[in-house]
C-alpha cells in the first residue's frame, strides 16, 4: 500500500518540481543585447567585463555601423542601441512603428530639461524688431556656418513662415543659394566656418557674400577661433560687437549672464536686464524668465524595437537594465570606452514615462523639420548602382547623409548597365573602376571624385641600403602574384629601369620587395625605392610609393554644367569628411571597410580612407596605368 502510494506521489513530486523549474525559468530576465558599432565592440566588452558589470546580464553585439544596428534590431538579433537624434530620424524612415524611443541621455545641469537644448533668438530691450518679419536688414550673429542654432535652425524656421525666401536659381549650388538668401536679409553678419571643403570655393564665397563676415572680429578669416562664434560669442557679438540679433542656446544665455545660481561660475559677461529674447509670436521675454524657444534639439537616448518593450513591464525591465549598465558606465575605470558609448562624465540616464515612436519623439521638439531642411537643393543627385549589396550600401549612405545634413540630397538607381542608365538620363554618376575608367570616357563622361587610399595601404618599393646602384637596376621584384595592383607597381619599376615590364612575373628572391606601407616596421632598416629610382627612408611612403593603380572613380555625364559639377563635389567632400575613415561620424555609417561579409568593395575600395577631387599621384594618371596594363595586342608585339 505504502509502495503504491510512493509511486502515485512521485510523478505528482516530479510534475510540482517541473512547474516550479519552468516558474524560475520563466521569471529569469533576459540578456539584452546592446547594439554597438564593430568600431566600439571592444570597448563595449571593456565595459561588461568591468567587475561591476556583474548580474547585469547584457551583452554585445557587433554591429557594422548604427545604420546597421538599426537594422539588427528590427531583424530582432539586437534590442537595444545608444543613438542621437539623427539615428532616431533613420530609425522613422526605415519603419517607425517598429522602433521606440525608452530612454535619454541628459547632463548633470539639464536634468529636468525636457530637451538638450532650445534654440533662441536674442534682442537687445531697445531693439525695434518685435517679430520675425522685422529681422529682414538687421545686423545677424551666428554661432557658425552649419551648426544647428546658429544656422539650420533659422533657415529652417524663417523658410518656413515665409519670412525667408531662397532663391531657386539652378545656376549656383545649394549652398551658395542659402549664404545667397542670408546675405539679401541680413545687412551685415557674422558666420564664421568653412562655406565649402574646396579652400577656393570657400575664399570665393566669403568674398561674393563678404557682408556675411562683416561683424567678426576677423572679417578677412571669418573662421573659427573668433571671440563672435561659437553659442558665447553670438550673444558677445551682439552684446560688445555691432549686432542687432543673435541665435543661440538657452543654457549660454545663462551662463554669459550670470542666471545659473552657480557660485562657481565664471563672472557675468553681459547685463542680462539689457536683453530679451524674441518669440516666434512678436512678444519679447526677459532673459532673467523662461525662454521661448523656436526649435529644441532633442536628447540622445537609446532606441528599441516594439517587440521588446511591448507592456509596462518589459520597458521597464530593460529600461531597469540600462541604468544599471549606464551608471557602472560612469564609474568605470576605461572613461574613453564609455564615451564611446555616449556615457560621458557629466551625463544621467532618464527613462521615459512610455515608450514611444522616433517621428513622436522629434516633432516633440521640432527637429524633425530642422533635419528636413532641404538645402535649397533644385533636385536629388541620383547614383546609379548595379550589384544588389552596391544598391544597399548607396541607400545606407543616402539615409546617413540626409540625416547628418549632406545635402543635396542623394537618390539611389539600381541598373544593370549604369554608363546607359546615365546616357539615358536615369542617372547622374556612376562609381567606375580602374578598368571601367576607358569604358566611362567612350562614353563621354567626366571623373570629379576620387577614393584615396589610407596611407598605410599604398604599395611601396624596399631594397636593403647594401643593393648597389648597378644592382638596383635589374634586380627582379618581389610581389603577391595575385594582387594586380602590385604587378601594376612591379611593371612601373620594370618600364623606369628599360627592362620588360608585360611579361613580368614576381621573382622568389628579397632584394626587392613590393609591399603595403603597413609592412614598412618589418623592412624599417630598408630603404624606399621611388619611381624615379630614387632610395628615401622608409617614413617617406606618402611621397616614395609605386602606387599606379587608379582609384575607384565617381563619373559624371557629360552634359553636367560646371555648377552640378561643383555641387557633386560639395557632396562628396561632405559625405568623406562625415563617414570616411577618419570622419567624425564613421560610427554612424562606414563609408569605407567590408560593407556585408562575403561582398568586398562595394561601391568602394575596402582600403579606402577619403574621397578627393583630383588625383594627388603625378603616377595615377590613365596615361601611364593604360600603359602599364599591357593589353594583348602589345604583348604580342615585344
Amino acid at each position: 500500500m505504502a509502495s503504491a502510494t510512493i509511486t502515485r506521489i512521485l510523478p505528482a513530486v516530479t510534475l510540482l518540481a517541473l512547474l516550479l523549474h519552468g516558474s524560475y525559468a520563466a521569471d529569469e530576465e533576459p540578456i539584452y543585447r546592446l547594439c554597438v558599432p564593430q568600431i566600439y565592440f571592444s570597448d563595449c566588452q571593456k565595459l561588461l567585463a568591468d567587475p561591476s558589470e556583474a548580474g547585469i546580464r547584457m551583452e554585445c553585439v557587433a554591429g557594422r555601423d548604427r545604420v546597421e544596428c538599426l537594422e539588427l534590431i528590427e531583424q530582432r538579433k539586437a534590442d537595444v542601441l545608444a543613438s542621437e537624434p539623427e539615428d532616431m530620424y533613420m530609425a522613422y524612415h526605415r519603419k517607425n512603428e517598429d522602433y521606440r524611443v525608452i530612454s535619454e541621455i541628459r547632463t548633470q545641469d539639464d536634468k529636468d530639461a525636457d530637451f538638450r537644448y532650445e534654440g533662441i533668438i536674442l534682442v537687445k530691450k531697445s531693439s525695434a524688431i518685435h517679430s520675425l518679419k522685422e529681422l529682414r536688414g538687421a545686423k545677424s550673429c551666428h554661432t557658425g556656418f552649419g551648426r544647428n542654432v546658429g544656422y539650420r535652425i533659422p533657415i529652417t524656421k524663417l523658410k518656413n513662415t515665409n519670412v525667408l525666401k531662397v532663391s531657386a536659381d539652378p545656376q549656383i549650388s545649394a549652398t551658395e543659394r542659402e549664404l545667397k538668401s542670408l546675405s539679401e536679409f541680413f545687412s551685415q553678419s557674422c558666420l564664421v566656418g568653412n562655406y565649402s571643403a574646396h579652400p577656393d570655393t570657400d575664399r570665393l564665397l566669403k568674398k561674393k557674400y563678404a557682408n556675411l563676415c562683416a561683424l567678426c572680429e576677423k572679417p578677412a578669416q571669418c573662421n573659427y577661433p573668433d571671440k563672435y562664434s561659437g553659442y558665447d560669442g553670438a550673444i558677445r557679438c551682439l552684446d560688445k560687437g555691432q549686432g542687432e540679433v543673435a541665435f543661440t542656446k538657452v543654457q549660454y544665455i545663462k551662463k554669459y549672464f550670470g542666471l545659473t545660481g552657480d557660485a562657481t561660475a565664471p563672472a557675468a559677461e553681459g547685463k542680462p536686464e539689457d536683453f530679451e529674447y524674441l518669440c516666434e509670436d512678436g512678444t519679447r521675454r526677459p532673459v532673467t524668465g523662461p525662454a521661448c524657444s523656436w526649435a529644441q534639439r532633442p536628447w540622445s537616448g537609446y532606441i528599441s524595437n516594439e517587440q521588446a518593450v511591448h507592456g509596462t513591464e518589459k520597458l521597464h525591465q530593460l529600461q531597469s537594465r540600462l541604468e544599471r549598465f549606464f551608471n557602472n558606465g560612469l564609474h568605470a575605470d576605461n572613461q574613453a570606452a564609455a564615451a564611446h558609448l555616449l556615457i560621458q562624465p557629466n551625463a544621467v540616464y532618464h527613462s521615459k514615462q512610455e515608450a514611444i515612436d522616433p517621428k513622436v519623439y522629434l516633432e516633440r521638439a521640432g527637429y524633425k523639420d530642422v533635419i528636413e531642411r532641404d538645402g535649397s537643393a533644385i533636385r536629388k543627385l541620383r547614383l546609379c548602382a548595379q550589384r544588389d549589396a552596391e544598391f544597399s550600401k548607396c541607400q545606407a549612405l543616402h539615409r546617413a547623409a540626409y540625416a547628418r545634413d549632406a545635402r543635396p540630397e542623394l537618390e539611389c538607381v539600381q541598373s544593370t548597365d549604369c554608363i546607359e542608365a546615365l546616357a539615358n538620363n536615369k542617372a547622374d554618376m556612376l562609381v567606375a573602376t580602374a578598368a571601367s575608367y576607358a569604358d566611362a570616357r567612350e562614353h563621354k563622361l567626366l571623373p570629379l571624385v576620387f577614393e584615396k587610399l589610407r596611407p598605410e595601404e599604398l604599395l611601396v618599393a624596399v631594397a636593403p641600403p647594401t643593393l648597389s646602384r648597378d644592382d638596383l637596376q635589374k634586380a627582379p621584384i618581389h610581389f603577391d602574384a595575385t594582387s594586380e595592383r602590385a604587378r601594376l607597381s612591379a611593371a612601373l619599376l620594370n618600364k623606369r629601369r628599360s627592362l620588360d615590364w608585360c611579361k613580368i612575373e614576381p621573382s622568389t628572391e628579397q632584394q626587392l620587395l613590393i609591399v603595403p606601407a603597413k609592412q614598412l616596421e618589418q623592412h624599417k632598416d630598408w630603404q624606399l625605392v621611388c619611381p624615379t629610382l630614387e632610395r628615401r627612408p622608409v617614413t617617406d611612403s606618402t611621397s616614395c610609393n609605386v602606387e599606379v593603380q587608379l582609384p575607384r572613380a565617381i563619373f559624371a555625364r557629360a552634359d553636367t554644367t560646371p555648377v552640378e559639377q561643383e555641387t557633386i563635389k560639395h557632396l562628396f567632400a561632405l559625405i568623406s569628411d562625415r563617414f570616411g575613415a577618419h570622419g567624425k561620424f564613421v560610427d554612424v555609417f562606414a563609408l569605407f571597410g567590408e560593407y556585408q561579409k562575403g561582398e568586398q568593395n562595394v561601391l568602394f575600395d575596402d582600403n579606402a580612407g577619403e574621397l578627393v577631387t583630383k588625383l594627388e599621384s603625378d603616377y595615377q594618371n590613365e596615361a601611364i596605368y593604360n600603359d602599364l596594363r599591357c593589353d594583348a595586342n602589345k604583348i604580342a608585339k615585344q
